[in-house]
């Protein structure tokens, strides 16, 4: 078989593998309480034709930058509805997009081969999978942060100016969306490996390449109008965003309680099935026998990194935090994978056999120990979801034209399913009035309990879980 034909296989398979692992029961499980905020803020643009402040239960919802209610509103709009394919489908998509834009840039410097195996790896992780398959902004970061970095490193590299211009134009504005997707994640995901790696490797003659000047100014043209017209209708938006944004970086708001190690381990399990590759990816650039690949090595060991150390350095941790890296460690495991199969410079015969058999092995072991254990885990993490759409489907059966109201709040999955706002009241007494009047009372978790023990409500319809229902005077 010639080489254009073994092209075209592996083109055919780096199209089809990312739709698969993207796509593949895409709407099996209920849509979380996350992923309602970003359904909710959608279909209200759609509705309402505000398209400016995003509004959650008659409420601001400033607490993420806009991109992916965007993008989820306009496809709303074509779709004719948003439901739980729709709310995910953002993320497929995106997903997909960032395992094209590897193997495209990736070819560039690297060539067909390595691109291929690094798209592969990438596609296939469970990273990739598990965040392809919810409507929450993390994949539409990752895919834009990913873009940034690639098209940055090819523009640098290339001898081409009109390439060039290309590439950084490429990188200023990915760098751009991906701030408006979930700003300001970005600048340290970023920024600081950039300026480490200008700084390391005496690089500072490339900086009028990078466009400094046209770029930021394209930059600040997409990222600022937005922040700039919520101020004007919400003066107070500001309190919002320091609260989200520097507070939580710090861990005053939200601060989780995870230790200094938290990523350390988490960066193996989004890898999973490469796991073994990571150790040889983080000491793979200090070996010279590398030649050529040596420098894209370097390049994205620090993208990986130095993203690591910073998000460690924050005081709030969460796991999902640290995605927008592991397209880099995919890109470092498709060199070391290429290397053990065909080139074998860096490693020999015996070594790659051992490290395959081992690694193969390891793998079935852990995908056998996935499959036994992921759907018990989903299971448990989707029951509340569960019950919450099992709840309002009932709702909407048997007291279609009631209203209801929540006592203390009402989960976003819960209003999302409802398909309409719920007010919230905290005062007992005012939701005994409004329950005496006819209203139906969604209450949850020990708001549902305290209902449950008080004699004056009757409770009309429990959730599947006893932990939530609706409260009705039936007499």
């Amino acid at each position: 078989m010639d080489d254009r034909k073994i092209k075209g296989i592996i083109l055919c398979a780096l199209l089809v593998i990312p739709v698969i692992t993207s796509f593949a029961w895409l709407a099996n499980m209920p849509v979380g309480n996350h992923e309602a905020y970003v359904a909710i803020a959608a279909r209200n643009m759609i509705k309402t034709g505000e398209w400016v402040i995003p509004y959650v239960n008659g409420e601001p919802r400033l607490n993420k930058t806009p991109l992916c209610y965007w993008i989820l509103a306009g496809i709303g709009k074509v779709a004719g509805g948003i439901n739980d394919f729709t709310v995910r489908l953002p993320s497929a998509l995106l997903a997909i997009l960032s395992a094209a834009a590897i193997f495209y840039f990736v070819r560039k410097q690297l060539g067909f081969r390595i691109a291929a195996i690094s798209a592969i790896i990438w596609s296939t992780t469970l990273g990739y999978i598990r965040y392809s398959h919810t409507g929450r902004p993390e994949m539409a970061l990752c895919t834009f942060v990913t873009i940034a970095m690639l098209s940055f490193y090819a523009g640098i590299k290339t001898e081409s100016r009109r390439e060039q211009i290309w590439f950084m134009i490429v990188f200023w504005v990915s760098f751009a969306l991906a701030m408006l997707a979930k700003g300001p994640a970005p600048l340290p995901l970023i920024a600081p490996a950039l300026f480490l790696y200008f700084l390391i490797f005496k690089q500072w003659k490339l900086v009028p390449k990078v466009l400094p000047l046209a770029g930021i100014l394209i930059f600040l043209l997409i990222v600022l109008p937005w922040p700039i017209e919520v101020l004007k209708h919400l003066p107070n938006a500001a309190e919002i965003w320091n609260r989200e944004y520097i507070a939580r970086a710090e861990g005053e708001y939200v601060p989780g309680g995870k230790p200094f190690y938290y990523y350390f381990g988490i960066m193996f399990i989004y890898i999973i099935p490469y796991c073994a590759f990571i150790p040889m990816a983080l000491t793979a650039p200090f070996f010279k026998i590398w030649e050529e690949k040596r420098d894209a090595l370097w390049y994205h060991w620090l993208w990986f990194v130095v993203g690591i150390l910073v998000m460690t350095a924050c005081g709030g941790k969460r796991q999902h935090y640290i995605l927008p890296l592991m397209p880099a460690m995919a890109v470092m495991a498709g060199i070391i994978l290429d290397d053990l199969i065909f080139t074998r410079k860096s490693y020999d015969k015996r070594f790659t056999l051992t490290f395959m058999f081992g690694h193969i092995a390891a793998a079935v072991i852990v995908a056998g120990v996935f499959v036994f254990a992921i759907p018990k885990i989903t299971s448990e993490e989707r029951q509340s979801d569960n019950a919450i759409k099992l709840l309002t489907e009932q709702i909407k059966t048997t007291i279609p034209d009631t209203e209801i109201i929540a006592y203390c709040n009402a989960n976003a999955s819960f209003i999302y399913y409802f398909g309409k706002d719920v007010a919230q009241i905290r005062d007992v007494n005012e939701v005994y009035n409004r329950y005496l009047t006819g209203s139906g009372i969604f209450a949850r978790d020990i708001f549902y309990e305290k209902l449950k023990s008080d004699n004056r409500f009757n409770l009309f319809i429990k959730g599947v879980d006893d932990e939530r229902g609706i409260f009705l005077k039936t007499e």
